[in-house]
């Protein structure tokens, strides 16, 4: 019985890793006259206006959050959305940065996408 109990407890405990996260699926960069504008595709399975993506970041690699971007309203039922992060200053020597999905109901997406700016 206390095996089982460890289990299911061990279970309960790992439920939020299991979440679905919003997912990158494509970006593309370009820069002009220093700034960067970031054109982002992600996609999510919204489950309601609660539970639903909102928002993409670029993150600098200590974890700074440069710029955010809403994601066009309502996403419920899309398949993916993009979104522009526009206008973006990155600090000089900042080898690549981070771009993650946030979810209303799950926060930001852990890992997200590395784009190499070398």
């Amino acid at each position: 019985m206390k095996t089982m109990l460890a289990i299911l407890l061990t279970l309960t405990l790992s439920l939020p890793a299991l979440a679905d996260e919003v997912e990158v699926l494509m970006v593309k960069a370009t820069q002009t006259d220093g700034l960067w504008l970031f054109s982002v595709t992600v996609q999510h399975p919204d489950a309601s206006s609660d539970h639903m993506m909102n928002s993409i970041a670029i993150f600098l690699p200590d974890e700074t959050k440069l710029a955010t971007a809403d994601i066009p309203m309502p996403s419920i039922g899309a398949d993916h959305v993009s979104a522009q992060v526009k206008g973006v200053a990155i600090p000089e020597g900042v080898e690549y940065i981070i771009i993650r999905g946030h979810c209303s109901s799950d926060g930001w997406t852990h890992e997200g996408i590395i784009i190499s700016l070398l």
